[in-house]
């Protein structure tokens, strides 16, 4: 059939990207959809990719739908020259288009006149789909083939973003920042998304792995040191020991801010983590938290009473939502260091957002690392190089965004980030103190 001038039609491009050019283009394309879109007579388009594992990897069609034969003509004869050569100043010849125009032609569905119920909701379903749900008429029960590719679509397909959202993050440290700031948005799972998927699956996976760590206090009292490696049984079951005289003295006495801030330091660094020598003080002698004592000496009982279980599921509960608090304090601080050139506050935000993801990530495999540890397997040895590797990579990793981000000097970078360091370990010490306290009292 000859589409008339007045019919609709479809508009059809084809490109073989070269692929060296393959994201860049993928990148552009929707941009230049919405402007061809954006000419007189186009009612819609669609971008069709090969779907992942097929021949014709690099082959991106795009259909568009015109009011009329003659509202295509316009186009080509006024806008397209301009668009195309858009694309060839952008790309060169490094794409080989093909285009079509085709008649669209409906097609009788097959499906019986006389309406059925859906499978679903019950409702009466007069077409392919059902009107109330959206479940499809054609219903059947799944083979294993088409269960098993469903789990692979949606492991490995995902937009594909992820995979390349995690490779950007871990290996090219600040780069997926700057995508982002740049606007290169497709390519690329959304921040906040990112940072909360990563950082859920760490406290779940926080909670899943066995405890493996030793509670130790000076002989001041005044720090509490957790060990990520276990220990033979005598020695946990006396850390245990001290655990419970410390809460039973802050439990039992009636001025015992001394005590508190022991039994609350103790109680800290039993919930804070599984990494590798991490230390915590808790300071209770404060005039804001005096208040508090019986509030705090009764949740000492009940720490007490199920050997600190509730308290640790409650502050594990609580980090998550302390983080999304302090995540934009620092993005704050950060202001204060980078502001000339001046740079939007959601520019330092994303920043910290993916530098937490990645560190979520680190803490993450650290938890891993120490839990296979302690099992005796041959190479059990090589996991203590594998941890000096992690330990020299993280601090680099954060060194090596900030540069890459705001393009400062390696000295200037190296100064702001250990100011920067400092006031972030403050501000985080409060925040956990803080958690704790909360914790405590939310027993």
């Amino acid at each position: 059939m000859t589409p008339t001038g007045k019919m609709e039609v479809i508009y059809e491009v084809e490109c073989s990207p070269d692929p060296t050019v393959v994201e860049a283009f993928d990148a552009w394309l929707p941009g230049h959809v919405r402007e061809v879109l954006a000419c007189e007579g186009f009612t819609g388009a669609e971008i069709q990719v090969p779907v992942e594992g097929t021949d014709g990897q690099l082959l991106r069609r795009t259909q568009y739908r015109v009011e009329s034969l003659a509202a295509l003509e316009r186009y080509l004869e006024q806008d397209a020259p301009r668009l195309r050569a858009e694309a060839i100043a952008r790309f060169g010849d490094r794409l080989n288009f093909s285009r079509r125009v085709l008649a669209p032609r409906t097609v009788g569905s097959g499906l019986p006149e006389q309406p059925c119920s859906c499978r679903n909701c019950g409702a009466a379903v007069t077409g392919r789909y059902c009107a109330a749900c959206g479940q499809s008429r054609a219903v059947h029960v799944l083979s294993l083939r088409e269960v098993l590719g469903d789990v692979t679509h949606s492991v490995l397909h995902l937009d594909s973003r992820v995979w390349r959202t995690l490779r950007s993050l871990v290996l090219k440290p600040g780069q997926l920042t700057n995508e982002f700031i740049a606007g290169r948005h497709q390519l690329y799972l959304p921040p906040f998304r990112l940072y909360l998927v990563v950082s859920v699956l760490y406290f779940a996976l926080s909670a899943l792995l066995p405890e493996g760590q030793l509670l130790h206090v000076d002989a001041q009292g005044e720090t509490v040191i957790a060990y990520g490696h276990p220990s033979p049984e005598a020695d946990a079951a006396k850390a245990r020991q001290e655990l419970s005289r410390a809460l039973d003295e802050a439990a039992g006495a009636a001025d015992a801010p001394e005590a508190l801030r022991r039994a609350a330091g103790l109680a800290a660094t039993a919930v804070e983590g599984k990494d590798a020598r991490a230390q915590c003080s808790v300071s209770l002698d404060l005039p804001v938290l005096r208040g508090l004592t019986p509030l705090l000496q009764e949740a000492c009982r009940k720490v007490v009473a199920d050997s600190g279980q509730r308290l640790g599921a409650v502050f594990l509960d609580t980090a998550p939502k302390l983080m999304f608090a302090f995540l934009p304090l620092m993005a704050a601080v950060a202001m204060l260091f980078y502001w000339r050139p001046r740079r939007l506050y959601a520019e330092h935000l994303v920043l910290f957002l993916h530098v937490h993801a990645f560190v979520f990530l680190w803490l993450a495999l650290t938890s891993v690392i120490n839990a296979v540890a302690t099992l005796e397997i041959p190479v059990v040895g090589l996991l203590g190089v594998v941890g000096l590797l992690m330990m020299a990579y993280l601090p680099w990793y954060v060194l090596r965004a900030m540069r890459v981000v705001y393009g400062e000097s390696r000295p200037r970078t190296a100064a702001k980030f250990m100011a920067v360091s400092l006031l972030y370990f403050v501000l985080l010490g409060i925040t956990m103190t803080v958690g704790v306290i909360y914790s405590m009292l939310s027993l």
